[in-house]
């Protein structure tokens, strides 16, 4: 498949899945989320190392020393990201959230009301608690996300 028709594909399943998380409500949201956390707890061991393949790879492509150390993971960060997870449950539920309202001569009252931008994509460099956290934002507003993450985190990404 061309890499043009793979990222159409991916678009299209992103729209899609976007359309679903749009309608998703807060307590699932954040349920999913919790699991999320738990999974990264449950399967730190094979995230480190996936992430010191990474690591090694870099190494050997004689990358800067201070992108290894944005590309390296431990237990200590991994349990930040957890942190950080739990705190973006804490947050409230941004959709629907009246950001300002107005009434016209006519009567007619207008708001302005948030709800998910739909697709987002970002592309960063190697650093695998990005991917954490930008999934986890872009969840808890009810958007879906493509990633596009630096080469050197391949394996951590996973």
């Amino acid at each position: 498949m061309s890499r043009n028709l793979y990222m159409e594909k991916l678009g299209e399943k992103a729209k899609l899945a976007s359309l679903h998380l749009s309608n998703v409500n807060i307590k699932k949201r954040n349920s999913a989320l919790k699991q999320f956390s738990q999974y990264l707890k449950t399967n730190t061991q094979i995230i480190l190392k996936a992430n010191k393949k990474d690591v090694s790879n870099a190494k050997s492509k004689n990358i800067k020393d201070n992108m290894i150390d944005r590309l390296k993971l431990n237990n200590k960060k991994i349990l930040q990201i957890r942190n950080s997870i739990e705190e973006i449950i804490k947050f409230k539920d941004p959709i629907g959230k009246t950001l300002s309202s107005w009434k016209r001569p006519n009567g007619l009252i207008i708001k302005r009301v948030s709800i998910p931008i739909g697709v987002i994509g970002v592309i960063y460099e190697s650093r695998p608690n990005v991917t954490a956290d930008v999934s986890v934002l872009c969840f808890k507003t009810g958007n879906a996300v493509i990633l596009r993450g630096g080469s050197e985190a391949f394996y951590s990404n996973k």
